[in-house]
């Protein structure tokens, strides 16, 4: 039903047959009724499935990644909305996340060595070796994301000198599916520096 809160000659809300009237930014007006269509094209299911998979591995990484090593580092927005949108954009093909990045940051990082799934762990190494504002004792921090499960691991207890850690994440998986992303921080619960991330998709041992 229609209302006319300020008499015949106000705005009008609501449907009035076959017209809507509503305002937009103090700006009175009416249009045609349309009934919403939704024809369910395969490229609207395509991009359903792509913008389902980022909610997803955001959910995962939210708790130990983005509200530690992301949002303290934003303003006007919040790290999942910042990853969500910045993700969406890289992510073009369906279980393909190597052009996804966790962290963004000025400290040095890491190229992922191997990332090797075998004995319900997988193994991430990289090079300790600095050559920018990097140190030894920075934390070696690797997220682990289960693409086909939807879960996912962190890891902060090695330090870039250790060149490996070792990540439980359970017996039973398919090693591509385990997706492994590599940063450093110079803190695991208030770090003020970090770097980017690299990506490493899992192979079997």
């Amino acid at each position: 039903m229609a209302k006319i809160p300020a008499g015949i000659l106000g705005s009008i809300t609501g449907k009035v047959g076959n017209v809507v009237g509503a305002s937009w930014k103090g700006i009175n007006y009416i249009r045609e009724y349309v009934i919403p269509a939704n024809p369910n094209t395969d490229a609207q299911k395509a991009e359903r499935d792509l913008f389902r998979d980022i909610v997803s591995l955001a959910s995962a990484a939210l708790g130990p990644v983005l509200q530690v090593f992301v949002d303290p580092f934003l303003r006007a927005q919040s790290a999942w909305a910042y990853f969500i949108g910045k993700a969406r954009g890289t992510y073009l093909v369906q279980g393909v996340y190597n052009d996804i990045i966790l962290t963004k940051g000025t400290l040095e990082g890491a190229v992922i060595i191997s990332a090797v799934y075998g004995a319900a762990n997988c193994v991430v190494t990289w090079s300790s070796a600095v050559l920018g504002n990097g140190s030894l004792t920075d934390l070696a921090c690797v997220f682990i994301y289960d693409r086909a499960n939807k879960v996912g691991w962190f890891d902060s207890s090695n330090t870039r000198a250790d060149e490996g850690a070792i990540v439980a994440v359970g017996a039973g998986r398919v090693a591509i599916d385990l997706q492994c992303w590599l940063f450093f921080a110079d803190h695991a619960t208030a770090p003020t520096i970090k770097s980017y991330s690299d990506f490493e998709q899992a192979s079997a041992a």
